[in-house]
């Protein structure tokens, strides 16, 4: 009977842990090759021209941030201002208005006034009502109203 065979052959399960270890193979080396020294310089040169570059584009762009950033901060002050001082002229315009209303109304105030109403009154040759002025009238019939043309309008029993 052949023991590995079942080893390998197994579906179920997996004996391949329990079989005999194989030597692993160790990699063989490449071969390492000399670069001569000029081609070392030459790309340790490129690599410090695209650093540098790219150095000074960074510097360019955040320079050209920096100063976007601060000239879209004074337009905005400058905006803030305009209308301050719009709203302060406005404010100004207000208080005229509402000083000449005052004004407005303390005349109209002095016009209405008791007294100038009875100076208004004497002069057009208004007095006042005393008791010579009054008439009673004394009725033994029931109350009731009669219109201009003698209709009875409304009668109390």
């Amino acid at each position: 009977m052949n023991n590995l065979k079942y080893y390998e052959d197994s579906l179920a399960y997996d004996f391949n842990m329990f079989a005999p270890a194989q030597k692993a193979e160790i990699p063989k080396k490449g071969k390492i090759i000399d670069i001569p020294e000029a081609q070392k310089k030459r790309a340790l040169r490129r690599k410090k021209a695209a650093s540098g570059i790219s150095g000074k584009v960074s510097v360019i762009v955040i320079t050209a941030f920096i100063l976007a950033m601060l000239g879209g901060n004074v337009l905005l002050r400058a905006q803030i201002t305009e209308t301050e001082q719009e709203i302060a002229k406005m404010e100004q315009k207000i208080s005229v208005a509402e000083s000449k209303l005052a004004a407005v109304n303390f005349e109209m105030e002095q016009k209405l006034s008791y007294s100038n109403l009875e100076q208004a009154a004497t002069a057009l040759g208004m007095r006042k009502m005393d008791k010579s002025q009054i008439v009673y009238i004394k009725a033994n019939q029931d109350n009731k109203a009669v219109l201009g043309g003698g209709e009875l309008s409304a009668e109390n029993n």
